[in-house]
């Protein structure tokens, strides 16, 4: 069950308590659904019963007892807390956050968006080689930003962002020493230079992951570097290193069983973060188109990678040897082919290529 599937069951639950005379409400056109900040308080969070305290005339907590009352019937739910003013903390049953990876995997291209985008121009031929990286920098947001709205099928034209477009440092070092000054770095060295040095990929990314009314910091070394601690490699790293899990899985005469994996075998820690990791994909994207805030999608892709590497270092997806491949290595294929996805299809968003090889 990923957040939009428990945002859409709260709504039911919504109409039904309407429908028998329990709350007398509108149904609310979107709930949000948010993952829990801490283990102990379950997977997910929602503020529904505060949004329809209001309207309602009832105490938010009594809200909240009611639609916790529906929620805990529901099988994919494993316990409901009502917390503070009237929050509801939601434990899923095991099974539906396994459920989160054939999700994805069903969805495929289309998992994060509402609709399917069209193709992009790469930076070196959407930006001209002679702006300077300010300039670049603001086109790069103006592109995915426009990218992200018509995912999400937002109505409001890209045309300003909630951030400062202008005025923002640039600063470029070389292994920790200054190349050049801030205001040369704006006049004179050009999104050509940059991509010159450090490839497209990586230069279209280190544009897009601060907020444009940061200052950016960019040094030339770590951004060519195939280490972790280059963010932009660490994401793509993940997605080649999946793609190669994959092809050793078919070397094995291991196919992947979208509809008949065992998903309720992922219980493992490591399993259960990455699973809910990669279920805030949609509310990602969505939050970065309507705040015009790219470098949120690159952040989450960082976070995605990282809980990845987590969880492959500890558990096993084929088996090696003479071991046999058994229920769980397909259930842990599943995942590790959503999670494959999930960094495709937002890197995709940012206009950065996802490489199978590296």
């Amino acid at each position: 069950m990923t957040p939009d599937d428990l945002a859409e069951t709260l709504r039911g639950i919504v109409g039904q308590l309407i429908a028998d005379g329990e709350l007398d409400v509108v149904i609310p056109a979107a709930v949000t659904v948010e993952r829990s900040r801490f283990f102990d308080h379950g997977d997910y969070a929602t503020p529904i019963a505060l949004r329809l305290a209001g309207s309602a005339r009832r105490p938010p907590r009594e809200v909240a007892e009611a639609v916790a009352g529906r929620l805990r019937l529901e099988r994919a739910v494993a316990g409901v807390d009502v917390a503070g003013s009237g929050f509801l903390n939601i434990r899923l049953a095991g099974g539906a956050v396994g459920e989160i990876a054939r999700t994805i995997v069903r969805t495929g291209g289309d998992y994060g968006r509402a609709s399917a985008a069209n193709g992009r121009a790469a930076l070196a031929t959407a930006t001209p080689a002679t702006a300077n990286l300010a300039s670049a920098r603001r086109a790069a947001v103006a592109d995915v930003s426009a990218t992200l709205l018509a995912a999400v099928r937002h109505p409001q034209p890209p045309d300003r962002c909630d951030e400062a477009m202008v005025g923002a440092s640039v600063s470029l070092t070389r292994g920790g020493e200054p190349v050049a000054t801030p205001m040369q770095v704006g006049a004179f060295l050009t999104i050509g230079d940059l991509v010159d040095a450090v490839g497209a990929d990586a230069a279209r990314y280190s544009l897009l992951r601060v907020p444009l009314n940061r200052a950016l910091a960019l040094d030339l070394d770590l951004l060519a570097r195939q280490t972790t601690d280059n963010p932009v490699f660490h994401v793509r790293y993940a997605h080649a290193r999946i793609c190669a899990l994959l092809r050793n899985a078919g070397e094995l005469g291991l196919s992947l069983d979208v509809e008949g994996a065992e998903v309720s075998l992922l219980t493992h820690p490591r399993e259960g973060d990455l699973l809910l990791a990669l279920g805030e994909l949609p509310r990602i994207v969505q939050t970065a188109a309507e705040r015009r805030a790219p470098y949120r999608v690159a952040r989450y892709l960082e976070e995605v990678a990282a809980t990845w590497h987590r969880f492959h270092d500890v558990c096993r997806v084929l088996p090696q040897g003479d071991e046999h491949a058994g229920a769980r290595s397909g259930a842990r294929l599943l995942l590790a082919d959503a999670t494959r996805i999930v960094l495709a299809n937002g890197l995709w968003l940012l206009g950065v290529s996802a490489p199978t090889r590296m």
